[in-house]
């Protein structure tokens, strides 16, 4: 099965999707993706299941939960790249593979699984690891190479960012690892949660997924030579400490592997290829460009970056996410700007990962333009609201910069031009024929706050000059 089939699958567990919808879920034309469903149904009424079937616009698969079990979690729909992987993975982690039985297993032609395992001998040969055959058996590994350890640890993110860090029994992959301590990881995910928490480090899905991979990559080539020019220092110590109390039950080489990503990441260290590191610092250049942005705060450039190689490793191993909101006219605006720019740059990403970013971006757009909101005007149909103090010092708390007054509403029928001159916002408890003057429900600190960061963000956007 196809990759695209096995997305459409993936996809339609979580709800009924119109054909515009999968095709951009999916980052395919509609034309291709009639007939990826029309192949889908031919397997899925061979199997005696029922057929993906069009509803009131959207497409949909209705199966009971065993049933939905079965097609998400068994060989027989793993993508021909799963399959690779999966070949990969189970040769490196036993050092032993019978294709003969994995032609069983698969329910494949031996022709077949010879084809797919060709991918990862030629993986296996490029990358400078070393395997034999062994008569009547299968191959045997014989070295493996940095570039494979490497490789090794990327694809078992990939499995833990797809599973949401959890393998259970269904799961095609849980037979593979069993027999490995991987299997008995209670309660790994809280610990590991804790550990950078306390350690200060930002618990991102990767970095959780990698240390779930460095499990068992540890026991598999002893895990990886980390810097260790850290060792010994006061913070050493301290993240040691943490260690050693919230993974007691774990290994000694799991805990210094731990320590050691940790210690790393910390001092700027970064885990991700290359490669993917100069697609993500191309698009966020641009990006900036296009946004009319010359200075990021640190911490938004940071989560900014984190969240383009993030989408550009799940864009390349086909890591599929559902987003079910509706976008605002100017996230619509901002979507464009992104997918130009996706386009000048030659780069891709799934549909949710835009959506993603697009909040970060949004962020980033506010606290921009929020600077040139320096005066904001408040009119009140009410008497009480000028003495309310908690109104003002709450104000004054968030946005210190930012110059609020609060006059009775018949100020403005007095003082039109100046106030349409002196402030930036106008905010009013009652509704105004004026484009210039915005309704607001009630005077909360947080409701005017989050009418700021709306101007702000319109502000930005308009200035872009976009249709």
């Amino acid at each position: 099965m196809n990759s695209t089939n096995v997305g459409i699958l993936n996809l339609l567990y979580h709800g009924s999707f119109s054909q515009k919808d999968l095709a951009l879920y999916l980052d395919v034309d509609s034309k291709t993706l009639g007939k990826n469903i029309s192949q889908l149904n031919i397997e899925l009424k061979d199997l005696k299941l029922n057929e993906i079937k069009m509803e009131n616009g959207k497409y949909k698969l209705d199966l009971e939960k065993d049933q939905w079990t079965y097609v998400l979690n068994s060989k027989e729909f793993m993508s021909s790249e799963d399959i690779i992987d999966y070949l990969y993975l189970k040769f490196i982690f036993k050092g032993f593979i019978n294709l003969e039985f994995e032609k069983n297993e698969f329910q494949v032609s031996r022709s077949s699984i010879n084809r797919y395992f060709l991918v990862v001998k030629n993986i296996l040969n490029e990358n400078g690891s070393a395997y034999r055959y062994e008569t009547g058996k299968g191959l045997r590994l014989d070295k493996l190479s940095i570039m494979d350890k490497n490789l090794f640890s990327k694809k078992l993110i990939k499995i833990f960012v797809k599973s949401d860090f959890s393998i259970t029994p269904p799961m095609v992959y849980y037979d593979l690892f069993k027999e490995s301590r991987i299997a008995k990881i209670d309660g790994l995910l809280e610990k590991l949660y804790n550990v950078f928490i306390s350690s200060e480090v930002p618990a991102t899905k990767f970095i959780i997924a990698f240390s779930f991979a460095l499990k068992i990559c540890v026991e598999v080539f002893d895990g990886f030579v980390f810097n260790t020019i850290y060792e010994g220092t006061e913070e050493y110590k301290s993240i040691k400490n943490n260690i050693d109390i919230i993974l007691k039950e774990f290994s000694p080489e799991y805990k210094n592997q731990i320590l050691l990503f940790i210690l790393n990441l910390k001092n700027n260290e970064t885990y991700f290829e290359k490669e993917i590191i100069e697609k993500a610092t191309l698009l966020m250049k641009q990006l900036k460009k296009h946004l009319n942005i010359e200075v990021v705060e640190k911490g938004f450039e940071e989560l900014l970056m984190k969240k383009l190689y993030m989408s550009m490793f799940k864009y390349e191993n086909k890591i599929l996410n559902v987003y079910s909101s509706k976008l605002t006219t100017d996230e619509k605006r901002l979507l464009k700007i992104l997918d130009e720019t996706l386009l000048e740059t030659e780069l891709k990403m799934y549909f949710y990962d835009k959506v993603i970013l697009l909040s970060i971006l949004k962020k980033i757009i506010i606290e921009n333009n929020k600077k040139k909101i320096n005066n904001v005007l408040l009119l009140f149909n009410e008497i009480i609201l000028p003495n309310d103090l908690y109104l003002k010092e709450n104000l004054k708390k968030q946005i210190p910069h930012i110059n609020v007054d609060i006059l009775p509403s018949f100020h403005l029928q007095f003082n039109y031009a100046n106030c349409i001159k002196n402030y930036d916002l106008i905010l009013s408890d009652e509704k105004y024929q004026d484009d210039n003057v915005e309704k607001i429900s009630t005077f909360n600190y947080i409701k005017v706050l989050e009418k700021i960061d709306k101007s702000a963000f319109r502000k930005g956007i308009d200035s872009l000059n976009l249709v």
